[in-house]
């Protein structure tokens, strides 16, 4: 991945869909941890693709909701060690992310690991500088844990709904791609190219283009629990 942005700082989120997630010079394996029954203990490798060194700090947060930096909240359940270091050019390091104990209830919980790059001071440089930052899921999933998807529309006014998807199960669900149309309609589907993950108990919605619902819509998910098909209508009223 080549960053062309022109910011300060760049957030990369990590692939939904792949192994490795790469911000410029810097690749890390594997995108998403998951801590299974009892496990305590994990690891992910980041590589320095380039010949100068590069100073990085590790970071690790509760996930109550979005993704966003700014919704993430600091927490000691989680560890990351070394949580700063100096990989040499063309080398790596191995992070050992763990949990200090074990977590209660049956539900699910979910972390982010931010790997940030840490700007070097001293000689002056041209052009913009960019610090740059990997965030990747962290879910602790009990044993039994599982996503329960529902389905709704949900309007906004003026013809306007939004495809609803809430998870009421123990776990994350991983949504990739969205394909739908007009119930009993055989002719080409619409597509929603937005990937999220809907964690336990809480709910993610796509606007649906403004007209397009007259009555009941057929959807394809495509998940991480595999392609799921279900048939929704726009609320009565």
């Amino acid at each position: 991945m080549t960053i062309r942005a022109a910011a300060v700082t760049v957030t990369l989120l990590a692939a939904l869909s792949g192994t490795i997630a790469e911000a410029a010079s810097l690749t890390v394996a594997p995108t998403r941890v998951e801590f299974l029954g009892n496990d305590q203990a994990s690891a992910v490798t980041l590589q320095n693709n380039a010949a100068e060194p590069v100073m990085v700090q590790v970071q690790t947060f509760a996930w109550p909701d979005g993704p966003a930096t700014a919704e993430l909240v600091p927490t000691r359940d989680l560890i990351a060690v070394p949580p700063v270091f100096e990989i040499a050019g063309n080398g790596r390091q191995i992070i050992r992310v763990a949990l200090r104990s074990p977590l209660p209830g049956p539900r699910e919980h979910a972390f982010r690991l931010l790997i940030t790059e840490v700007p070097r001071g001293g000689a002056a440089t041209t052009g913009v500088r960019f610090a740059l930052r990997l965030s990747l899921p962290v879910f602790v999933i009990p044993d039994g844990a599982r996503p329960e998807p529902q389905w709704s529309l949900r309007g906004r006014g003026s013809g306007q709904f939004d495809l609803v998807l809430r998870n009421v199960g123990d776990a994350h669900l991983q949504v990739r791609r969205i394909t739908w149309r007009p119930e009993g309609r055989p002719g080409p589907t619409t597509g929603i190219e937005a990937p999220a993950y809907v964690l336990a108990g809480r709910e993610y919605s796509w606007p649906l283009p403004g007209g397009a619902v007259a009555g009941p819509i057929e959807l394809q998910a495509e998940t991480s629990l595999g392609t799921l098909p279900a048939t929704v209508s726009p609320p009565r009223g």
